[in-house]
């Protein structure tokens, strides 16, 4: 029998291809996110904020202030480890495979920074608006 395998090309590719639809998804779920920020926005500045958005604010500034440290520590850890996924492929492979491959470091970085910071952005935008709200 003749046993076939699947080319480490393909699997890196495809991992490539999964990290960019979850950079996509991320962005459009971003997109949502900033549009009830963008309104609640609006309802403080016609000054028709309830206790349930006020409450709501502080709650996800708190809850975003956090997910950003540990977005930032969660890159402070990746780094080394990028760097260090690189070097093993430029070392050991000829360096046309080693470029097919370092593909997917280069989405996962990505990907990583993008969430950094749309987290940014929402504690930020989250603190203005917990500015001033009572």
């Amino acid at each position: 029998m003749e046993e076939t395998r699947i080319p480490l090309e393909l699997l890196s590719n495809f991992l490539s291809i999964i990290i960019l639809v979850a950079l996509f998804v991320k962005y459009y779920q971003y997109k949502k996110k900033m549009d009830v920020l963008k309104g609640l926005d609006e309802l403080k500045e016609a000054k028709k904020l309830t206790s349930e958005d006020k409450n709501f604010i502080k709650t996800n500034f708190r809850d975003y202030k956090i997910a950003f440290v540990r977005e930032e520590q969660r890159l402070k850890l990746t780094y080394p480890v990028f760097i260090l996924i690189a070097g093993i492929l430029l070392a050991f492979l000829p360096f046309e495979e080693a470029l097919i491959h370092l593909n997917v470091v280069v989405v996962a970085y990505i990907f990583l920074h993008v969430s950094k910071i749309h987290t940014r952005n929402f504690a930020t935008l989250l603190d203005q608006l917990a500015r001033d709200l009572d």
